[in-house]
């Protein structure tokens, strides 16, 4: 059976494996098509691409955006987006400064609650300085300061506990579909499922601002799918445009999430990675 994932992490965000170890890892789940979006960086797309070529595995450049939508977290995928953008590179420094500011104010409230961690010590996780709370909670592990991630986030990282700091801007959905289409991608929705926004949704596919959802994901189940399939169509008949339709294992690594998984448990058609490819080129001439 031929089998697309087009959504996982490497290090070069909060993912646990190099980009050539995770290609490694989805030869061996026999994966055809992938998609490299790790968040708020394109550090990873080149070795990726570069290990993939020995295994005759196709590699679609990616991005994860992290935004807010009325005070809640949103995630947009850009899909064929260049990764030698100014524009897109530019935008994206300066979230990687604002990850920097913002774990040296986490680091300062821990330090408050008898923690003591050095920012070298975080940067140790991850292989850009993209840093985030993930790679905060792996030195806390480290350290010893709590006995899992989980607990890291439970205790210390989470919104409202005593080391949660705010980002202090991130893009808007409507800012990254911007962003995304200025580099030559085209934006998906991530795991809509978690944001209760299917009316907004709609509307971005209607005015063409959103090429696609994320139908398949590792928290998806029979209904959910269902239900944005039904929106896709909907979207589709009033548009008279196709709407793209992606999916993946949003893998990090094997214990990543509230449903552990292993790569290639969680896949596509290649037919839905032939016609996004499709429409990328589509999209560049």
């Amino acid at each position: 059976m031929k089998r697309t994932d087009l959504h996982m992490h490497t290090t070069a965000s909060d993912g646990s494996y190099q980009p050539q170890e995770l290609i490694k890892k989805c030869a061996e789940a026999k994966l055809e098509w992938i998609a490299i979006t790790d968040h708020d960086t394109t550090a990873g797309i080149e070795e990726a691409k570069s290990a993939a070529a020995d295994y005759g595995m196709n590699v679609i450049n990616g991005i994860e955006l992290s935004c807010v939508h009325n005070g809640k977290s949103v995630h947009m995928l850009g899909y064929g987006i260049d990764p030698s953008s100014k524009r897109l590179q530019n935008e994206l420094k300066n979230q990687q400064w604002m990850r920097q500011e913002r774990l040296t104010h986490m680091l300062t409230q821990l330090k408050m609650e008898g923690i003591s961690l050095e920012e070298e010590e975080v940067y140790t996780y991850s292989s850009n300085k993209n840093v985030g709370r993930p790679h905060l909670a792996k030195a806390l592990l480290n350290k010893g300061y709590v006995r899992s991630v989980k607990e890291a986030f439970d205790l210390y990282l989470a919104e409202g506990k005593k080391g949660y700091v705010p980002k202090p801007k991130e893009f808007t959905p409507e800012e990254a579909m911007e962003l995304i289409e200025v580099s030559g991608g085209l934006s998906v929705i991530a795991h809509p499922k978690d944001y209760n926004l299917d009316a907004m949704i709609h509307s971005w596919l209607v005015t063409e601002k959103l090429a696609g959802i994320e139908i398949w994901h590792r928290e998806h189940d029979k209904k959910t799918v269902k239900r944005f399939e039904q929106l896709a169509d909907i979207a589709e008949q009033e548009s008279g445009r196709p709407v793209i339709r992606t999916g993946g294992s949003d893998f990090h690594h094997e214990a990543h999430g509230s449903i552990p998984l292993h790569l290639g448990e969680v896949t596509i058609s290649n037919q839905y990675a032939e016609q996004l490819q499709k429409r990328i080129s589509t999209a560049q001439t």
